[in-house]
């Protein structure tokens, strides 16, 4: 059903992911880029079918975002839909991490 559907990472998200790799965390980088596809499949589908998409939903200047935790990893982010551009677009991705090695 919502096949099409993409996920963009905005300008600090990409930041944030483009770190994990560079750090020495490629492997969560990209489990973390095949959440974000998957995420954007899942929420197509939601869309398409007139559910609510996963998240805690929250209006910012008349932007509905969706706001996401995956405890495990210490990543929190937040997404918002276009269904006209079948997308999500990721923003606010926050990383924490207690590795003492990095800044």
């Amino acid at each position: 059903m919502s096949h099409g559907w993409q996920a963009v990472a905005e300008l600090r998200a990409a930041e944030v992911l483009h770190a994990m790799g560079t750090l020495g965390f490629r492997e969560l980088h990209d489990q973390m880029v095949r959440f974000f596809r998957a995420l954007a499949l899942e929420v197509g589908d939601s869309v398409e079918s007139g559910k609510t998409p996963p998240g805690l939903p929250m209006e910012i200047d008349d932007v509905i975002w969706y706001s996401v935790a995956v405890p495990l990893e210490g990543i929190f982010f937040s997404y918002s839909v276009y269904p006209g551009e079948r997308q999500i677009r990721i923003c606010d991705l926050i990383w924490i991490t207690t590795d003492p090695d990095l800044p």
